[in-house]
């Protein structure tokens, strides 16, 4: 099982990563394919299996695959020549995809995790004492993960903040609309 909080993270982090690609000069970098990334390895072997009946998880298949070409394209760029500003422009639109399926992982992420738990949750009784542990106090649970001074946690705390923001702001969108 991966730690959807930890895959959270690291795409936050690898955003960061790819914007820092397109501001800074930096060395060469490598990203690895989708199915070969800590995400990838786990949905190919046991998450597009073990939870094919939520609809999210092949939405996140899906998305996760387009992250990975969008950032392959910025890490192309970056690791070439850099002074065609037509692929400059090429790279920063990469980047601009490479972030909004980064956010719509974030999100199919979080919902996966929300229905596992709550499957989990609806049964708690036969849930191991981690996951009810889990299921009952979330931000502990990431703390100890992470560890309490960590930069990570930060990042955690800001990317959920943020996610938890869109998601407000989606809500009232689409009950306006109604």
């Amino acid at each position: 099982m991966i730690d959807i909080t930890i895959a959270r993270i690291t795409h936050v982090e690898w955003v960061h990563q790819l914007e820092m690609l397109l501001h800074k000069n930096t060395t060469a970098v490598s990203l690895p394919s989708y199915h070969d990334c800590e995400l990838g390895v786990w949905l190919y072997s046991e998450g597009l299996r073990t939870y094919k009946e939520i609809p999210e998880i092949g939405l996140l298949e899906k998305s996760h695959r387009v992250f990975h070409i969008a950032a392959d394209n910025v890490v192309q760029w970056h690791n070439g020549s850099k002074f065609n500003t037509q692929k400059t422009a090429q790279a920063e639109t990469d980047f601009r995809d490479a972030l909004k399926t980064s956010q719509e992982i974030i999100y199919l992420l979080t919902m996966l995790e929300f229905k596992i738990l709550q499957k989990y949750q609806e049964s708690q009784e036969t849930a191991p004492a981690g996951l009810k542990n889990m299921i009952n106090h979330p931000w502990q649970t990431l703390k100890s993960v992470i560890g309490e001074r960590s930069s990570r946690l930060d990042v955690a705390r800001v990317s959920l903040d943020l996610l938890k923001k869109d998601l407000v702001k989606s809500y009232v969108r689409d009950s306006s609309r109604e």
